[in-house]
Order: structure tokens, then C-alpha cells, then sequence
């Protein structure tokens, strides 16, 4: 929005530089794009062209003598110079849009300034015509400013509005945070119609609701002309081109009431009826800019009771349209709904400044205001007779909107000490409305402002009219420091064990193939499927982060790199989101294993992972065999990990018929649900430096092949009591001097007290106790 600085002088008495109301208006209103003046020209005089000879060498330039207080021969251009006209003169040193005026010969002819065009004066050629030099009016003062008699002495406010304050779209708005900011008092004029005794027999219906209120008046003997200096310069600040006096002063008012008008042309409208409707499908208009448009049902369109004449909020129609032979003149001033004028001027990429301000919601109280101000222009500016009547039919329900707020809700919610007579200075300096009650307002909403709509919208207006400036600065409190919460301090604990393990981390996709969902799962769930996705393989949420390093481990090997160790930590989402850490393992193990040479990953290596990252996370589960599980998975390689009964993931081998099918080799995979798992509170827990020494036992024990390692484990431990202190199995033996059934486990048991040295019998005897234990609950044997 650019306001004029004289403009918005006839409302508020600005009484400080443009520059400064600048300022505070970016520091209590919005924000200020820039203020500048409409020209820099300087050295500028009004001249009278006493005479016009040929050039004697140039066919296409002139010399004249023009009087600017003192006689000066200037060589001029322009095919419209004339004896008699008075006209702007550049004199020897005037600075133009970035050049300087110097006396100069043009083709052997001294000239002694310039005669000037309004583009040449810095006014965008968009706003002018750039033909020939401008003419001014003949009552011009010879020797006086231009600018001046043009108006054109005058500086823009160029704000930058936020899509909540459509009331600044106004002149009218502006000078309402204006006089709220300078506390200077608002001045409103109330226009002045001289009706002629005469009524057209006008009716207007309203068939939709879209429309909230259609005005209209009648103005005869309208004169199409130019208009007046000052109301061009007016429109050239707001940024729109003047065209004649009719559409100079329907946008004028629009500009300065934020109520967009049309004027029909009304010999041409055919009835003696508006009929406000929603277009047909298919409907056809021509609009003023000569397109046909074709309409939807949501579209809005004046007619004349048979055919559109207007889109409305939007553009008039060109076959009601103003030309230099109206006579007639039916003026429109309505509300329409914002969302509709949105919609019809995006789909048609038609955006003007009527429906800028109808899409931002214009105030339904400057309807007849705004309908009243162009009809006294209309008298004045067009010869117009208004005749008596508004034609009108409302289509509002304009409910009186209340806020009640108090004083101390203010001063907890701001965090300062404001008193009740700075809320009320704040209230009557924004000319609103309200009633008190001890400390509490009961405000009432006027219709202009639409921003607000709760109690922390009226706290915005009393900090920013009242000043963020007076706030005291203060440094935030907080009872906590910033940091990582302890979920993520434990992720970035796991990502950095699998790391060390020697496994790179991946982040794939949330979405997968439908078909893909139950590929690496344990259980069946529900799932969520887009609407609308992107592509087939995209169409649902995964329910394991699993399908994504599949994918990577596939990728990867069909470009020779066959041995990857992989993890992801990330969302699976099943009737819930959780976090979950998922591994896929395939190829050469990344480090040496127990047997002192590399070999290839297999079951034991991952769990052996598995065990290292649970211990270093002090969480203890039990492994156990499924009856059944996933048929993408090994049967005989497949275990599930509990926590106190509760499955918390699993560890397993693709099915060979899986990896045949997707040309895998022997791929290990896990996973833990990190949210399933109940995790201890993480206490540093200190030792002491052990003074006294360990001892060490090695055994070898026969077992059946059905017993696994880890009950050979637990059966150890509960054996071996609190003087045990760690358990190896450094190797696995079948074959040769062990039955075909049985398998040899050699394990190396580690004894130690805190506070004594053991005995080497005491820790035989505790061999011996652990022999007799595994002897008796799994039927081992000690191995000769």
C-alpha cells in the first residue's frame, strides 16, 4: 500500500517529517518498505513559450523562447511544443531522474535548459503519456515550481502489510494507526450530496449468499473528461494510472475508503435490474479487458436480470463499460465473501485491486460511505446530477462482535506493569469503542479491523500503541537448561556402538510399496496409506525401517559391493508410531573373529552385537525360538529377544528362497524396538581399582546340540554365584570323540574376590559345585 503524505494530511495532522512517521509506523503499525518523494527534480520553473521557430539544421527539433521570469532560448524535441503553452522548464543545472541540465549547442543552436515531460521528471511511464512534453494548465504562474501546480510536491509511505490487516489498504485505515501513533485526533469528513429531484425505479435482488450488501445510485449528465491535476497526482502516488475522471475517482474513493466501487455505463445495462447471482456453468463474460471468461457456479456475477455485466469483486464486463458517450452512470458499492473473490481470481489469474481488498475483507459500514463520497466527487469533478435514493438490499448479519479482557490477564500475559489509564488511552487513541468495569473492557470489535478476534489481539494493540519500546529488557528465565533429552542421548549412545562394530548408518524412506509391508515383520497391524500418493512405491508408512536397508543392502550388491554392514535408527509405524534400531549384515565380518582370521558374518556374530549392545544399554533379555514366524525368514536361524516376557525384537536369517529370489547372499537382519524396551534410569556407577588378583579356569562340557549356549550361560552363573565374574565361550567343537547328537562348548571361567585373595581350592571347589549344576539340570558331561 503507498500513501500520499498530503493525502493522509487531510485525515491526521501529520505534523513530523515522512521520513520519521516512517519509523514509528514500522515500529507500532507495520512494517515500512521505504518513503520517497514522487520526484527529485530540481531547478524546475514553470515556462511560457513565447515563440516556436524550425531548427535550421534538424528537421524534428525547434527553438524556442520561453519565458521562465527572464527570456532563455531552449532547443526542444517534442512534436506537440506550441506558441502560448505553458510548459516545464528544465533551467542550466537542474538535476533529472540522474542527469544534470548543461548549456549546450544542438546541431550548431545554443540551448539554454530543457522543456520537460512528467516521465523526464522521474513519474514512471507507466502513469503518463511519454509523447511529447505536458502541458500545463494556462493559469499557470510563470517562474513558479511545477511540482507545485501539478501537486506532484508530495513524498510516498510504502508499506508492507502483513495478509491480517486488510484495513490498511486504506487511506483511511492508515490515518487510523496514524492519529493512534502521533495521539492526535482522527478527521473524518462526511461527503455532501445535492440530490436532484428525480428517482429512477431501480431494483436490485440478492439470489446468493456470497453477497452480503448491494448499493447503488443513479448519476445523470456525467461529462467524460480528464482529470484534474491533483487527483492524477493522487493515483500516480497510490501506484495506479489515471484513465478519465469516471474510473479516476471510483478508484480514488476505493483507495482512500478501502471500498471498492464500478460504475456501469447505464444506457447500456438494457433493464432497469441487478440481479446479484452465481453464474451458471459454462457462462461466458467479456470482461473489461476485452478476454472472454468462462464461469463456474462459485463465480459471482451482477447481471441485468438476463445476462452478466459484471464478475463481481473481481472486473466489470465490457459491454456495460465506461466510454467517452456515457451520459449514465449506475454506481456499485457491495461486500462480497472473501474466500469466493479468491477463488475466482486465482482460477482465472485475474487479480485487481478490488479483489485484493475483497479477498482481505472489506468493512461493510464504508459501503455506503464509499457510495456517497465518489457521488459528491461525481458532482464535483464530472458535472454529475446525483438523483435522490440509494437503491440497496442487505444481505448482513452484522452481529456486534465483544472482547472482554481485564487488567491483570494483561499484565501476567505481557509481563508488565500497565495501569488502566494506559489501556484506556490506547483504546480511545484506536477510536475504539468499550465499557469499564472496575479494571476489566468489555470492547467492542469495529467492523474495520478483522485481525481481531481473541484477548492476545487486543494485548498486540496495547503493547505496539503503548510502545514495545517502554517494555524493560530482560533475559529469559528458564528452569532448565537446553540439551538433548535422554531418548536422544541414548540413540546417539547406539549410533555410536553399531559404529564402532563397524556398521554405517542409513536413512531411508518412510514410504514403501504396499506390497512390501509385511515383508520384515513379526506381527500384523494396521497400517496408514497416503491418499494421495506420489507413486505405488510410495503409498503407505513402512512398518519397519528394515524395508529401507533391504533396499540399500540390493543397491549395493548389484554394484559388486557385497560386504555391508548396515543400521537404521528410525520411526516403524504400526497402530502407533516407535522408534526401533534396525541392522542388515551381509558378506565378510568387519573384524577379526574369535578363531584370530576374518570369516563371514553369520547368526552368532550378530547376536554377539546384539549382546554387546544391550550390556553396554544395561538392559538384560532372554532369547527365545519362535514356533512360527515371518516366511522371509530363516525357521532355523530366527530368534526373538524379550524383556521380562515382553517381545522387544529379533534377531534372524533370510530365507534362502528369499535371497535366492532378490540374488542375496547369506544377509543377517535385526531389530529392537528402543520404545518397547524399559530402559533403567543411567547412573555413573565408580570401582575401585582391584587389589587383588583373579584366577582362571578353562573347561570343555558335553551337551546335547538342542541346548543353546545361553542356557549353558545362565546355568554357570546361577552356579557360580557372586566369585564368578565373567564367562567366555572361546570355542564350539562337533564331530570326531563326541556323539552325533552333541556338540563341545569350551568356556573360560574367571573367579575374583573384592576384598581376599581366593584360595586355589576355594575356587576348585567352586569348578566343581558348577560341574555337579550342569550335570544335574542340562545332562552335560565334562569332555576327556
Amino acid at each position: 500500500m503507498k500513501v500520499s503524505y498530503k493525502w493522509l494530511n487531510e485525515f491526521v495532522d501529520v505534523d513530523i517529517p515522512y521520513e520519521e512517521l516512517g519509523n514509528k509506523f514500522s515500529l507500532m503499525s507495520q512494517e515500512v518498505a521505504g518513503v520517497y518523494s514522487l520526484t527529485d527534480a530540481t531547478k524546475i520553473v514553470v515556462g511560457h513559450i513565447i515563440s516556436k521557430e524550425k531548427h535550421p539544421d534538424a528537421e524534428k527539433l525547434s527553438v524556442c523562447q520561453v519565458d521562465v521570469g527572464h527570456p532563455v532560448q531552449i532547443v526542444c524535441g517534442a512534436p506537440n511544443v506550441e506558441t502560448g503553452q505553458k510548459v516545464i522548464v528544465a533551467l542550466v543545472g537542474a538535476v533529472l531522474a540522474g542527469f544534470k541540465i548543461k548549456k549546450a549547442k544542438i546541431r550548431g543552436v545554443e540551448s539554454n535548459g530543457m522543456i520537460c515531460s512528467l516521465n523526464e521528471l522521474g513519474i514512471d511511464k507507466k502513469y503518463v503519456d511519454t509523447s511529447g512534453i505536458y502541458v500545463l494548465p494556462e493559469n499557470s504562474k510563470i517562474g513558479s515550481n511545477p511540482l507545485e501546480v501539478l501537486s506532484l510536491d508530495d513524498e510516498v509511505m510504502e508499506l508492507d502489510l502483513t495478509p491480517n490487516r486488510g484495513d490498511l489498504l486504506s487511506v483511511m485505515g492508515v490515518a487510523y494507526d496514524t492519529a493512534a501513533i502521533l495521539n492526535k485526533e482522527l478527521m473524518l469528513k462526511v461527503p455532501q450530496i445535492v440530490e436532484v429531484d428525480e428517482v429512477i425505479d431501480f431494483k436490485i435482488k440478492i439470489e446468493t449468499k456470497k453477497c452480503m450488501s448491494y448499493y447503488a445510485r443513479v448519476i445523470k449528465n456525467v461529462e467524460i473528461k480528464e482529470s484534474p491535476d491533483w487527483l492524477k497526482a493522487r493515483l500516480i502516488a497510490a501506484g495506479v494510472r489515471p484513465i478519465n475522471n469516471v474510473v479516476d475517482i471510483t478508484n480514488y474513493v476505493m483507495l482512500e475508503t478501502g471500498q471498492p466501487l464500478h460504475a456501469f455505463d447505464l444506457d447500456k445495462f438494457e433493464t432497469r435490474e441487478v440481479v446479484v447471482r452465481t453464474a451458471n456453468d459454462d457462462e461466458v463474460i467479456k470482461t473489461l479487458d476485452g478476454q472472454d471468461r468462462n464461469l463456474l457456479v462459485d463465480d459471482i456475477v451482477i447481471t441485468n436480470g438476463k445476462v452478466p455485466t459484471a464478475l463481481g469483486g473481481v472486473m466489470g464486463g465490457y459491454d456495460t463499460e465506461i466510454d467517452e458517450h456515457t451520459k449514465y452512470v449506475l454506481l456499485e458499492s457491495a461486500t462480497f465473501d472473501p474466500i469466493s473473490i479468491r477463488k475466482t481470481s486465482s482460477r482465472l489469474d485475474l487479480r485487481s485491486e478490488s479483489s485484493m481488498r475483497f479477498e482481505r475483507g472489506v468493512d461493510p459500514n464504508r459501503t455506503i460511505l464509499a457510495l456517497n463520497r465518489a457521488s459528491e466527487m461525481f458532482q464535483n469533478l464530472a458535472s454529475g446530477k446525483v438523483l435522490s435514493g440509494v437503491s440497496n438490499v442487505e444481505n448482513n448479519n452484522l452481529d456486534d462482535k465483544e472482547i472482554k479482557i481485564d487488567l491483570t490477564y494483561v499484565i501476567n500475559y505481557v509481563g508488565y506493569n500497565y495501569s488502566v489509564d494506559d489501556i484506556e488511552s490506547v483504546f480511545d487513541a484506536l477510536n475504539f469503542e468499550y465499557s469499564r468495569d472496575n479494571e476489566s473492557f468489555i470492547l467492542s470489535i469495529p467492523s474495520r479491523r478483522k485481525d481481531l478476534v481473541t484477548k492476545q489481539d487486543l494485548i498486540e494493540e496495547i503493547v505496539r500503541i503503548h510502545g514495545y519500546d517502554k517494555i524493560p529488557l530482560t533475559l529469559p528465565k528458564t528452569v532448565s537448561r537446553g540439551g538433548l533429552t535422554t531418548s536422544q542421548l541414548r540413540r546417539r549412545k547406539i549410533r555410536n556402538l553399531l559404529q564402532g562394530f563397524g556398521m554405517d548408518e542409513v536413512i531411508s524412506y518412510s514410504l514403501i510399496n504396499k506390497d512390501n509391508l509385511y515383508d520384515f515383520t513379526i506381527e500384523e497391524t494396521n497400517y496408514t496409506e497416503l491418499l494421495k500418493p506420489m507413486s505405488i512405491d510410495k503409498s503407505v508408512m513402512r512398518h519397519t525401517p528394515l524395508n529401507g536397508l533391504i533396499d540399500a543392502l540390493k543397491h549395493n550388491i548389484a554394484r559388486k559391493n557385497k560386504d555391508l554392514s548396515l543400521f537404521e535408527i528410525g520411526s516403524k509405524y504400526l497402530d502407533t508410531e516407535k522408534m526401533a534400531v534396525c541392522g542388515v549384515l551381509s558378506g565378510v565380518q568387519n573384524q577379526l573373529s574369535w578363531k584370530g582370521n576374518y570369516e563371514s558374518v553369520d547368526f552368532y556374530y550378530v547376536k554377539g552385537i546384539i549382546e554387546s549392545l544391550l550390556s553396554n544399554l544395561d538392559v538384560e533379555v532372554k532369547y527365545a525360538k519362535p514356533e512360527k514366524t515371518n516366511v522371509n525368514f530363516h525357521p532355523g536361524q530366527t530368534v526373538y529377544i524379550y524383556q521380562n516376557n515382553n517381545l522387544i525384537g529379533f534377531i534372524g536369517k533370510l530365507h534362502p528362497k528369499y535371497q535366492a529370489l532378490n540374488d542375496l547372499n547369506d544377509t543377517f537382519i535385526f531389530e529392537l524396538v528402543l520404545d518397547d524396551i524399559k530402559f533403567q534410569e543411567e547412573i555413573n556407577k565408580f570401582e575401585s581399582i582391584q587389589k587383588y588378583p583373579s584366577m582362571e579356569r578353562d573347561i570343555a562340557i558335553v551337551v546335547n546340540r538342542d541346548i543353546s549356549a545361553s542356557l549353558v550361560l545362565d546355568t554357570i552363573k546361577k552356579a557360580g554365584k557372586k566369585l564368578l565374574k565373567d564367562i567366555t565361550i572361546f570355542d564350539i567343537y562337533t564331530g570326531e570323540n563326541v556323539g552325533e547328537s552333541e556338540k563341545s562348548i569350551a568356556l573360560k571361567l574367571v573367579f575374583m574376590d573384592k576384598e581376599r585373595t581366593l584360595e586355589t581350592e576355594e575356587v576348585t571347589e567352586r569348578v566343581n559345585k558348577i560341574i555337579k549344576v550342569l550335570e544335574k539340570e542340562i545332562n552335560a558331561k565334562l569332555r576327556d
